[in-house]
């Protein structure tokens, strides 16, 4: 049982950390220093326009890069400044979901389907929640009907500056897909692997992601000189590096690929397998350094002193806070995966029916994890049977939902408002982890 957990310590630590949360360290730090908190929560209020209210709502848990443990205050805080009903509970669903850590480490411990899954239901889910909480809980009509009348007014005052806005020269347009083809890029050198390739008919895959690396590198280099804002370059620079630290660009290959063993084993330390993933991610560490060299010139250059020491603070903060936790994830999940029958949990959650789906919503509600922690148990389920649409659903639960967030919410919203909340998230996610089920799994629905 030991054994199993330093063994699932030492796979964690050697092919997973370095290279994909370490650059999202660095991102969460950067957006507390860098995107104003005021400016989110001024467009979440009850005076805030739906159109603008529910999207900033929903995507700025990315932007702030806040975790499950800081939500809440948030949250409250948020209520406090005078948000609607509506965008705070869409804020309270989605931001501990679209955490930056929180989909990096699910995408590289798990799968990328089911990090973009959790990423793309966790932000349609919040707005939806939030529209329902609005609807049942409305209190006055004559406010929403003079709130129409005073967004007509504001749409034919704000006319010419639209207009004005629209007017975008050529240079605008040129640094604007700049970032654009950055991101592009960096997507698609996070995304073809060796085998994607090959199918595609491309006889050397590691050429071809060098090269569409070197494009990303490049047009990163020119955004430095040609884009004006500072902090844009930033993050773009730093996403780039995620997407080179999480690419799947692999130099060497194992002869024998029938002969493979599982990740975190003791055979696993002993084969080819671990040394030809050694290797390739030395490769990686060499272009995500090349990567960082560069950011970091930039920032040299072109950031106040005190912006990056502040931002170093930030993510001195991020990893004490969250590092522990997440080594003493991995080190129990590893026991737990030799103490536990995979025939226990195939037979529990390993298909994708509704008693199962509740099964794995209700275990993340109850057995409440520190932020991340919730993957490498997620990863554990994984390797003894779990459905992967069941854990999907648990998975968008865990982070949103716990017996200390239910009674901390209830202080602000009200019981009655409090169980609806409950009620509507457990419906939501287990219908996502059937549909993930039965759309990519291809596993058909059943009850039990």
């Amino acid at each position: 049982m030991l054994q199993g957990g330093l063994f699932s310590l030492a796979d964690y630590l050697s092919l997973h950390v370095l290279l994909c949360l370490i650059p999202a360290f660095f991102i969460a730090g950067a957006m507390i220093v860098f995107v104003p908190k005021e400016l989110i929560v001024k467009y979440m209020g009850k005076d805030s326009r739906r159109i603008v209210a529910y999207p900033v709502a929903a995507i700025s848990g990315l932007l702030l890069a806040v975790c499950s443990c800081t939500v809440l205050p948030l949250f409250a805080g948020i209520k406090k400044k005078g948000a609607g009903l509506g965008p705070a509970m869409t804020f309270l669903f989605s931001a501990p979901a679209v955490n930056i850590l929180a989909l990096t480490y699910t995408g590289t411990l798990i799968g990328m389907d089911i990090a973009i899954a959790r990423a793309i239901l966790a932000l349609a889910f919040a707005i939806i929640i939030g529209l329902i909480m609005e609807f049942i809980f409305r209190d006055k009509k004559k406010e929403m009907i003079v709130d129409l009348e005073t967004d007509e007014d504001d749409d034919t005052n704000t006319q010419t500056e639209i207009q004005e806005r629209n007017k975008l020269n050529l240079n605008t347009l040129a640094r604007v897909a700049i970032i654009i083809s950055i991101l592009i890029v960096g997507i698609l050198i996070a995304f073809f692997n060796r085998t994607n390739l090959q199918a595609l008919g491309v006889n050397n895959p590691p050429l071809i992601q060098t090269i569409i690396w070197g494009v990303g590198l490049s047009l990163l280099i020119a955004s430095f000189f040609f884009v004006k804002n500072t902090k844009i370059n930033l993050f773009s620079g730093l996403i780039y590096l995620l997407f080179t630290g999480t690419s799947q660009i692999s130099y060497f290959s194992v002869t024998d690929p029938s002969n493979s063993v599982l990740p975190g084993s003791f055979e696993y330390f002993k084969s080819e397998a671990f040394r030809i993933d050694l290797a390739n991610m030395g490769i990686k560490a060499v272009l995500s350094i090349i990567v960082g060299i560069a950011i970091v010139v930039y920032v040299v250059k072109r950031f106040d002193k005190e912006d990056s020491k502040e931002w170093m603070r930030e993510i001195w903060f991020f990893i004490k806070k969250i590092v522990p936790y997440l080594i003493i994830g991995v080190f129990v999940a590893g026991m737990l995966k030799e103490l536990i029958p995979p025939e226990f949990i195939q037979n529990l959650v390993g298909n994708n029916s509704v008693v199962a789906n509740l099964i794995g919503v209700t275990f993340g509600v109850v057995a409440y994890f520190p932020t991340l922690m919730e993957v490498p148990i997620a990863q554990m389920f994984l390797d003894l049977g779990m459905a992967r649409g069941v854990l999907l659903a648990y998975l968008l639960a865990d982070p949103e939902l716990s017996i200390q967030s239910i009674l901390v919410t209830r202080k602000f919203i009200g019981d009655k408002k409090n169980y609806v909340y409950l009620l509507l998230v457990i419906v939501f996610t287990v219908l996502a982890g059937l549909l993930f089920g039965l759309i990519v799994s291809n596993e058909p629905i059943t009850f039990f």
